[in-house]
């Protein structure tokens, strides 16, 4: 992204303009993927994680702040994005190796299969619509990581739960203090509301 484009998205962005968001954010997808990739320990994989994890909680800790931050260049907010990813794999080593965060282990132990972030892509677009390419699959993975940072809070929670984690509905009930009913219902609004963020990424996918 050149200077003169970063500075007038920036600006959007510093306006509360949520698509300059997404558009920011969609930039940096194969970049700091690289670099994630790169740095997951051997422990992060064995714990069956992979940079879309790292990335997600990078822009969720991104989302919150970037309205009210101000970087000179893309290559400046490329750097804070990385350094977020940094201290999260930071985190996720450390509370693997404490026990506390091997969640699709503990779910396999439950016999619950856990999925990820391409089974969701599956999941929110219809066959047609899916890229059957490569390059335009990741594509579509990038803008998926984005879209959901625009769901409320506890769609984003259920979600990671139920589907990426594979947590028993009991569990995430628990975690949400609901009914298990209730986190079923939750859980269908939210893959509802996603295919919909979906539906209007068509902007942002090739063509080819």
């Amino acid at each position: 992204m050149d200077g003169a484009k970063f500075s007038k998205t920036m600006a959007e962005v510093q306006a509360g303009n949520v698509a300059a968001m997404d558009s920011l954010l969609l930039a940096s997808y194969d970049p700091l993927r690289s670099v994630i990739a790169q740095q997951m320990s051997d422990t992060l994989r064995k714990a069956q994680l992979e940079p879309e994890d790292v990335i997600q909680e990078t822009y969720a800790a991104a989302w919150a702040s970037l309205p009210k931050s101000q970087f000179e260049s893309f290559e400046a907010f490329l750097g804070w994005l990385r350094q977020i990813a940094e201290n999260k794999l930071i985190d996720m080593h450390r509370a693997i190796v404490a026990n506390k965060r091997d969640v699709r282990r503990q779910a396999a132990a439950w016999g619950v299969k856990s999925g990820s972030y391409v089974d969701l892509l599956d999941q929110v677009t219809s066959p047609m619509s899916t890229p059957s390419r490569g390059a335009a699959r990741s594509e579509a993975l990038a803008v998926l990581m984005v879209r959901l940072q625009q769901l409320p809070e506890d769609y984003r929670q259920v979600i990671q739960w139920r589907l990426i984690e594979g947590l028993p509905v009991a569990e995430v009930a628990g975690r949400l203090d609901r009914s298990e009913a209730a986190v079923h219902m939750l859980f269908h609004r939210a893959l509802k509301q996603l295919r919909e963020l979906m539906g209007a990424s068509s902007d942002y996918l090739s063509q080819s």
